[in-house]
């Protein structure tokens, strides 16, 4: 019995070290697998060198490490010392205007901007060229009412320049701003209003921040709100005007769309997309065609290797 007992102990002993050696094999490969999926999430989602990522970003994407580059040009056009948080929140109202396919109407005469067709809002050339130049608009002594005067970003040979104008106001009211955008030169034509919480969006000036753009907040529902209920409707107005076709946003596209229509697109296609902005930047270069694409010119000459493909990402 004792004989017995001592060989079930050393057959048990011999399970158990085989369960051990399966353990570690096992977690071995787990911990393997993590560090690739971790390896291969980093590498796809890698930031662009400082530089050369704020040329991508929009509002939406501002943090208290960095901003978009066409906002820092606008906030350069103004003495930070003059500036509250009424005066913030309405450049920043401006900024995603430009973003939105609008330009301020004293600017209208510039040459520098290419016109956008129906199926675009967004140029990110026009945003950085416009960007450059100093917003012009009216605002009251006690800074209680801004007023400026856009104009869509359109080919104005399909429609009369006061067609495509829009008055932008906002009136603050305590601790409210009360934002409206109306059809310039239409008094029969309805407009769109919207009200902001101030301090929602701009911390006041008591806040002990270095620089201006750490005072801002909740940037992607601000750009949101912007878009969804004033600068959109008012650019599909002008559309209808000079009866155009009305097509939906790529950004505002659900998630999982994406991967259905990026794979009918090329590698130069899917190029010209990722350098629109950071979002859909990040959206290409995860989606699994553009992964493909990537594997199968592994093997061509190191002259053309990524050339096809955003530099920065590689």
């Amino acid at each position: 019995m004792c004989t017995d007992c001592g060989n079930q102990g050393i057959g048990d002993k011999s399970i158990m070290e085989d369960n051990l050696s399966l353990n570690e094999t096992s977690k071995s490969k787990v911990i393997n697998h993590e560090v690739q999926s971790l390896q291969k999430q980093q590498r796809l989602t890698s930031l662009l060198p400082e530089n050369n990522k704020v040329q991508y970003l929009l509002l939406s994407d501002t943090t208290a490490n960095c901003a978009p580059l066409h906002l820092r040009n606008i906030l350069n056009h103004f003495n930070d010392s003059q500036l509250n948080q009424l005066d913030l929140l309405f450049i920043l109202i401006y900024t995603v205007a430009l973003e939105s396919g609008y330009m301020c109407e004293s600017d209208y005469i510039q040459t520098t901007v290419s016109p956008l067709p129906s199926i675009s809002s967004f140029h990110s050339k026009n945003v950085e060229r416009l960007s450059k130049l100093k917003p012009i608009f009216t605002v009251t002594p006690d800074k209680k009412k801004f007023i400026m005067k856009l104009s869509s970003v359109v080919d104005d040979r399909q429609v009369t320049a006061e067609q495509i104008y829009a008055l932008l106001t906002a009136t603050v009211c305590d601790e409210l701003m009360i934002v409206t955008l109306s059809p310039a030169n239409c008094l029969n034509s309805a407009g769109f209003s919207i009200v902001l919480l101030i301090s929602r969006y701009v911390l006041d000036e008591e806040s002990n921040v270095k620089l201006l753009f750490h005072r801002f907040c909740q940037m992607p529902e601000l750009t949101t709100i912007l878009r969804d209920k004033l600068f959109v409707p008012m650019r599909n107005k002008h559309l209808r005007w000079m009866q155009a076709n009305i097509y939906p946003s790529l950004d505002a596209m659900p998630v999982e769309l994406y991967e259905n229509l990026l794979q009918y697109l090329n590698k130069y296609e899917l190029n010209s997309l990722a350098k629109v902005n950071w979002n859909l930047f990040n959206v290409t270069v995860r989606s699994k065609h553009y992964e493909n694409l990537r594997k199968t010119h592994t093997h061509v000459s190191a002259v053309h290797r990524y050339s096809v493909f955003p530099i920065a990402y590689f």
